[in-house]
């Protein structure tokens, strides 16, 4: 098995096991935490902290405690989005980053936010989460900061409009599946020469589709 080979399978395991943390503890705030002073001032920390980071030069020995810390920023600001946003505005976002994220991938989306910072390395470095390997203590990146806002955002979302545990369970279930997919499909076209990436929102969200329409209807 080669290098690369190795690295993606370790990378993907950490990618597993950081997103069935991540969504366990949005599931476990959104439902023990209602108080929303909290729940804003949480998310303004998290938006200073990020801005903060960005702007800060790239280190990349500091890439796996600066990723966590900006997840559980991102955490509160998905979950406060979640809950403020209108059930309509919470179907709408669902789609329009879907199709963002499919469209900054391609060659026409290459004016897009998206495609932009992926060109800018150091930028794109900062946005992702890391896990660490436990062959050589090298960072090594997961998944997107702006996909697990988008996951957050549908969380918090569903619960608002639904307040049952059994759907906001099942939503966090169905974002896991639509994550363990987009791994399976890396898996098969990471060594093909016009591979960039892959967008992470796409998948799960049509399959939580189902779901968000069963609860707004």
């Amino acid at each position: 098995m080669s290098e690369v080979k190795q690295k993606l399978i370790e990378a993907t395991i950490h990618s597993i096991v950081i997103t069935i943390i991540s969504l366990a503890v949005s599931y476990l705030v959104i439902t023990n935490v209602s108080n929303m002073l909290f729940m804003s001032v949480s998310a303004v920390i998290g938006i200073v902290f990020l801005i903060n980071y960005i702007r800060k030069p790239y280190n990349k020995d500091y890439l796996i405690v600066n990723s966590w810390i900006c997840l559980i920023g991102v955490l509160f600001i998905g979950n406060f989005i979640g809950k403020n946003i209108p059930p309509a505005s919470l179907f709408g976002v669902g789609v329009g980053m879907s199709v963002f994220d499919i469209i900054s991938f391609t060659r026409f989306g290459t004016k897009t936010t998206n495609a932009k910072v992926m060109d800018n390395k150091k930028l794109m470095y900062k946005l992702i989460v890391y896990g660490k390997s436990l062959k050589d203590g090298k960072p090594l990146p997961t998944t997107g900061l702006g996909d697990f806002l988008f996951y957050f955002i549908l969380l918090s979302g569903i619960y608002k409009v639904s307040s049952s545990y059994s759907f906001l369970f099942m939503g966090a279930c169905l974002i896991l599946l639509g994550c363990v997919i987009n791994f399976v499909i890396i898996y098969f076209i990471y060594g093909k020469k016009w591979y960039k990436g892959f967008p992470a929102t796409f998948i799960p969200f049509i399959l939580i589709l189902p779901l968000l329409l069963k609860i707004m209807n």
